[in-house]
C-alpha cells in the first residue's frame, strides 16, 4: 500500500524545505509508511506462531503480562530487526528536519519578531522558569532537547522542529496544520456539550498550538490561552497563531502550578500532555485544572489510549516507545485510568465519560464508543489510537 503524504501548510512560520532536504525527509517518511503497514504487524504473527509456542513449551503457560511477551520477543530476530530500525528511523527524521531548520532559522526568529510587534494576541515569557526536569532530562521522543531547550536571542528553533517534526512523525496523520487532536476535541466537546458557551479557553500542554487553535474557530467570541514549558515553543506558537490570523494568549508556565486565578476558565483541555509527563506532575497538573476551571466548568482531554483495553502482545507493541523512543513515562500512563487521575484531582470519577478516536492519513478522525480490539484495525497500526475524556467540575 503506497500512501501520499503532502508537505505540512505552509504558513508563514513554516520551515520549508528545498529539494534535497525535502527528498531525506519523504525518504525517511516512506520507509515509516512501509513499516507501519508491512513489518510491524508481522510481529504477532512471529509471536503467535513463533515465540509463543516455544514459551508454553518451555514454561508449561502462556505469558501472563506485557513484560515477559517483551523480554520474549526481544530474542527474536524479526523483532530486534523492525526495533532496531524504528529507532533509527526517529533519529533520521529529526536530523533530516533539524538541518533545515538550522539553515532557516535567523531568517524564522526574525519573521516571529515582526509578527510579535504586530500581534492580536498576547505572548509571555518566563526567563527566571526552570523547566520540570521529568521534561529536561531526557530528550522526548528523541527529539533533540526536548521541549524546553533554549539557544538563546529570541530562539524558536524547538517550535519550529515541532510543527514540522511532528507532522512527519505521525505520518501526516496531525493534518497539515497539525490540528487533527485539537479539531478532535473540539468536536467530541461539540457532541458532549452541544449547548455549552465558554468565555475563557486553556489549552494546557499547547506545544506550537496545533491543539489551541481550532478552540479559536469553534468559539470565535471566547479568549483562548495556550501554555506549555518552553521559551522557544511559545515564542514560536504565538507568531504562528498570528501568520494564521488567530488571536490566542501563549504565555511560558509550568501546568503544575499557574499563575491564573481560582475559577477562572470554562474550558481546560489537554492533548497529548500526560503519556510525557511523570506521574506525580500528572496528579498534580489534573489538581490545577480543577482549580482553575469554574464550577460548572469542563475538562476534556485526549491521550493515547490505556493499556487494559488490549491483549498482551498489543500492550508490548504499545509500550515500545517507553523502552526504545525515549517516553519514560509512556507505561505509567496506560496503566492509568481517566477516572483515577480525575477522581483524585477533585472531579468526580464516576461521572468521567470516555471515548476513542482514531485518524486516517487525511487528517480525518473517526470516533468509537468502545476500544478497538487490536492497534492492527487502527488505520496505521495503532500509533493513531487514543483516548478522549472529560467530566463536568461540580458547581
Amino acid at each position: 500500500m503506497v500512501v501520499q503524504v503532502s508537505e505540512p501548510f505552509p504558513h508563514a512560520m513554516m520551515p520549508r524545505a528545498n529539494h534535497d532536504e525535502l527528498a531525506r525527509q519523504n525518504a525517511t517518511l516512506g520507509i515509516k509508511l512501509f513499516m507501519t503497514y508491512n513489518v510491524y504487524p508481522g510481529d504477532e504473527v512471529v509471536y503467535e506462531r513463533e515465540a509463543k509456542p516455544r514459551f508454553v513449551r518451555t514454561k508449561g503457560r502462556a505469558p501472563k503480562d506485557k513484560n515477559e511477551v517483551r523480554e520474549l520477543m526481544l530474542q527474536q530476530p524479526f523483532t530486534q530487526t523492525w526495533s532496531s530500525i524504528a529507532r533509527t528511523l526517529q533519529e533520521m527524521l529529526w536530523y533530516n528536519v533539524g538541518e533545515c531548520i538550522d539553515r532557516q532559522l535567523p531568517e524564522l526568529k526574525e519573521k516571529a519578531r515582526d509578527l510579535h510587534k504586530r500581534a492580536k494576541g498576547t505572548l509571555r515569557v518566563n526567563e527566571k522558569m526552570e523547566v520540570p526536569r521529568y521534561l529536561s532530562a531526557v530528550d522526548i521522543h528523541c527529539a533533540p532537547g526536548s521541549y524546553g531547550v533554549d539557544l538563546g536571542d529570541d530562539d524558536v528553533f524547538a517550535g519550529a522542529l515541532y510543527d514540522r517534526g511532528a507532522y512527519y512523525y505521525a505520518k501526516g496523520l496531525v493534518g497539515p496544520k497539525n490540528d487533527t487532536t485539537g479539531r478532535g476535541l473540539v468536536f467530541v466537546f461539540k457532541q458532549k456539550y452541544p449547548n455549552f458557551k465558554p468565555k475563557r479557553i486553556l489549552d494546557l500542554g499547547c506545544a506550537v498550538g496545533g491543539s489551541t487553535l481550532p478552540w479559536k474557530d469553534a468559539y470565535p467570541d471566547a479568549e483562548v490561552y495556550g501554555i506549555d514549558v518552553g521559551a522557544p515553543l511559545m515564542r514560536y506558537a504565538h507568531a504562528r497563531a498570528e501568520a494564521l490570523g488567530k488571536k490566542i494568549h501563549y504565555s511560558q508556565q509550568n501546568g503544575e502550578k499557574t499563575d491564573f486565578p481560582d475559577d477562572f476558565f470554562d474550558i481546560v483541555a489537554t492533548a497529548g500532555v500526560f503519556h510525557e509527563t511523570s506521574h506525580s506532575a500528572s496528579r498534580n497538573i489534573m489538581k490545577e485544572v480543577f482549580r482553575v476551571l469554574r464550577p460548572g466548568g469542563i475538562s476534556i482531554n485526549s491521550d493515547i489510549p490505556h493499556q487494559h483495553y488490549n491483549n498482551i502482545h498489543d500492550q508490548w507493541m504499545l509500550d515500545w516507545d517507553c523502552h526504545y523512543n525515549a517516553e519514560p513515562f509512556w507505561a505509567q500512563w496506560t496503566s492509568m485510568t481517566s477516572k483515577e487521575l480525575m477522581g483524585q484531582a477533585g472531579f468526580p470519577a464516576n461521572k468521567v465519560w470516555e471515548c476513542w478516536r482514531d485518524r486516517d492519513h487525511k487528517g480525518n478522525f473517526f470516533l468509537h464508543d468502545q476500544p478497538k480490539s487490536s492497534p492492527k484495525e487502527s488505520n496505521q497500526g495503532g500509533i493513531g489510537k487514543g483516548v478522549f475524556w472529560g467530566v463536568v467540575k461540580p458547581a
